[in-house]
């Protein structure tokens, strides 16, 4: 679980998932898989990135996988924002034997695979990225937006993926298990986490609030 009381003053750290992927479209479970964005896909980024406007963001972190890097492209353009900064931190989950495929492929080419995922998700999968590889990745990636934000970026905006966005929140409220999933997985939603540390009488004040603020435009397929 993450302690932000050691965070003076005020912070925003607001998460986009990437546009519409040819991977969503064809109903692929992608993973680490490289996908361009889809004609729709650039129009959210284009959108989300008008939406983004004139909300002060000071720094852009982005997975450098192809449909965010080009979701974050596109977004920073339209808002000009400061360019990207890629972070290894913010791929997709590595989903091991299923990536690239639909879930109708793998119930097909790896049906016990298949049939343990729909009791245990990802951790059923050969391959894929386990429970607490996952914790520890967005732990470590919280560390350094904490990081960032005490060396005075107090708004800060991270394109990623609706697999590893799960884990981000989770990791806030100290969540260790698959379920439940919170709703931030839309092409482009953004979540925000608004931190409020300012002092007040009778001591500090935290305020460590999630919201999703900006409705997708369509849905998809990590």
């Amino acid at each position: 679980m993450i302690d932000f009381r050691a965070l003076c003053g005020t912070a925003d750290f607001l998460f986009m998932r990437h546009g519409e992927s040819e991977g969503n479209r064809d109903r692929q479970m992608q993973g680490r898989q490289h996908s361009r964005l889809t004609e729709l896909g650039r129009r959210q980024a284009r959108e989300a990135g008008r939406w983004l406007t004139g909300r002060g963001i000071g720094l852009m972190l982005a997975s450098p996988l192809e449909r965010a890097a080009e979701t974050a492209a596109i977004a920073a353009s339209e808002a000009s924002l400061p360019e990207p900064e890629p972070l290894a931190l913010l791929e997709e989950i590595d989903i091991g034997i299923f990536t690239g495929l639909s879930l109708e492929q793998a119930a097909e080419r790896h049906p016990a695979e298949h049939a343990a995922f729909q009791r245990s998700s990802w951790d059923a999968v050969p391959g894929a990225e386990t429970v607490e590889q996952l914790y520890a990745r967005a732990m470590n990636l919280w560390r350094l937006l904490l990081y960032r934000a005490e060396a005075g970026e107090r708004s800060i905006l991270c394109v990623t993926h609706s697999g590893f966005l799960q884990w981000i929140i989770k990791t806030t409220v100290g969540q260790r298990a698959w379920m439940p999933l919170f709703s931030a997985s839309g092409n482009c939603c953004v979540s925000h986490l608004r931190v409020d540390n300012r002092d007040a009488v009778g001591g500090r004040t935290l305020l460590a609030n999630w919201l999703l603020v900006n409705a997708p435009v369509a849905n998809g397929l990590h």
